[in-house]
């Protein structure tokens, strides 16, 4: 009698309900991609960074990552391409789909056709049964170190797990106090700079078949560069400031 009045609750006031709530630090934060475990041939897929285009040592390590905000809006990177796109959560079990998505589809050489599908995962694909939710019981937890791990499966044998720190990240090595814009860009980038940015910035501008197609020294006072030289596309722009350093994707339009 219990159990067939718990069922009726359930079916006539699903109000009754207890939906699950998602961790809100799994929002608004960059989750870079660790590892993806494949149960069904209990393999794992480590992610260990990449520098393709050739190898070419003035590229830095790419970290594939993925961010998502309040609105179910996310952006991500992969080895060589960008995506964006829509999920939608659903009310119950809190987990997500995706509805929209769009990506660029540039050559990522040895790369293109093994990991990149593998790294999008299931924000690259639009699941047609509207029932099936693709990024399921998503969780996130503090670690020891501080920083945030954050897993969730994929139907039916994929595990992924992200941290909000890049792979193999080396703190005393980062340049995290320099930002550019506009991106995309045209003729004129700028630099933002922190007030513990005080040295001369090394700037080179890689293209993404691996060639420097531009180096620059900004003075600490100088703020801005010219790139109108630059033909329209996609490009990494290596900055470093001793023996720190960071790199952005720019999109020149």
């Amino acid at each position: 009698m219990k159990l067939f009045t718990t069922f009726f609750l359930c079916l006539c006031c699903p109000f009754l309900v207890q939906a699950q709530t998602v961790d809100p630090d799994f929002f608004n934060q960059t989750w870079y991609l660790y590892e993806i475990f494949d149960s069904d041939t209990n393999e794992t897929f480590t992610v260990e960074g990449y520098q393709p285009y050739g190898g070419n040592p003035e590229i830095e390590q790419i970290n594939p990552k993925i961010t998502i905000d309040d609105n179910l809006q996310f952006l991500g990177l992969g080895i060589c391409n960008t995506i964006s796109g829509t999920l939608e959560q659903d009310a119950i079990s809190g987990d997500f789909r995706t509805i929209s998505t769009d990506g660029t589809s540039d050559a990522c050489g040895f790369f293109e056709d093994m990991d990149e599908p593998y790294i999008f995962g299931p924000f690259a694909i639009i699941e047609p049964d509207p029932l099936l939710y693709t990024i399921v019981d998503p969780s996130v937890t503090t670690n020891s170190d501080g920083f945030q791990t954050m897993t969730y499966i994929t139907q039916p044998f994929l595990q992924y797990t992200y941290r909000n720190t890049p792979v193999l990240n080396t703190p005393e090595n980062d340049l995290a106090t320099v930002a550019i814009y506009p991106n995309p860009a045209q003729n004129v980038l700028h630099f933002q700079k922190t007030a513990t940015t005080e040295l001369a910035l090394d700037v080179r501008i890689i293209s993404v078949s691996g060639q420097l197609v531009q180096t620059n020294r900004l003075e600490a006072s100088q703020k801005s560069l010219n790139i109108a030289m630059l033909a329209p596309g996609l490009y990494f722009v290596n900055i470093s400031e001793g023996n720190k350093s960071t790199v952005h994707k720019l999109i020149v339009q």
